[in-house]
């Protein structure tokens, strides 16, 4: 037989709630309590580096400078083998010296400014091509037997030379800060490569008179063509108008190079 609490017995525990509530066991948080206090789960590692890798500003911004120092050696290199068919055989025959000219004042200008934007793919993409373009302008020089050729040349690095020292000369002693200083370096820079693109297109009337393209070097123009993308790429993602822009210029100039070398096969002498 269950007795039944008396009402004495639940007067006492009505006064006495708070001590009871303290022995009850504590209720289980809601579920949406517990759902509310985990943690957010972080993507895993490989995930992240997935996205990164498709992302196609990063793909700009840090892929494009690597392979653009490759190319930009490559771009310096590819008339050695021309250069050392000439010293060989102790003639000029279809090369064209003008570009290895100018290519000798725009790397050095390329490796100042560098240099000055402290931008190391700036700088190496240019360390091979200042060695290597001063190297066939003095292995070409004992070659030039036509004196206009010779002449031509001769300005081209002496005017380039000239201007480069002025123009570094002026920006120590004239007190400009490293700001402005690069912004100069970076427009005569910028200025020398886009003469230096075009510089094969000098014998542009002689390709299209003899419908020959031999005094164009392909492997200079396929490197250009290259070369340039990868830069213009780089420079919109940095935002560097001295990178883009006369890469951008090159980039067209040397797709007009391409188009003479398809359209005008090159034709041994």
């Amino acid at each position: 037989m269950i007795r039944r609490p008396s009402l004495l017995a639940l007067f006492v525990l009505f006064c006495n709630r708070e001590y009871v509530a303290a022995l009850a066991p504590p209720k289980p948080e809601s579920h949406r309590m517990q759902l509310h206090s985990m943690p957010k789960r972080t993507p895993p590692r490989d995930a992240q580096t997935t996205k990164l890798a498709l992302n196609p500003l990063d793909v700009a911004e840090k892929i494009c400078p690597r392979v653009g120092v490759l190319t930009s050696t490559f771009l310096y290199l590819s008339p050695a083998l021309a250069v050392l068919k000439a010293i060989r055989s102790s003639s000029l025959g279809d090369l064209n010296p003008l570009p290895l000219a100018i290519m000798s004042v725009s790397s050095v200008a390329w490796f100042v400014y560098g240099l000055s934007a402290s931008d190391p793919f700036v700088v190496l993409s240019n360390t091979a091509g200042c060695i290597a373009s001063i190297g066939y302008v003095v292995a070409l020089f004992p070659l030039l037997v036509d004196k206009r050729q010779l002449r031509i040349t001769q300005t081209v690095v002496m005017t380039g030379v000239t201007a480069s020292f002025c123009l570094w000369t002026f920006l120590c002693l004239s007190g400009a800060t490293i700001s402005k200083a690069s912004s100069v370096l970076g427009l005569f820079a910028s200025s020398l490569f886009i003469i230096l693109s075009g510089s094969p297109l000098s014998t542009i009337e002689k390709v299209v008179s003899t419908r020959n393209s031999s005094s164009i070097l392909a492997s200079l123009t396929a490197a250009q063509v290259i070369n340039t993308s990868l830069w213009s790429a780089y420079g919109l993602a940095v935002r560097d108008k001295f990178v883009w822009g006369p890469n951008v210029v090159g980039l067209f100039l040397g797709a007009v190079q391409l188009t003479l070398k398809i359209l005008f096969p090159s034709k041994k002498s």
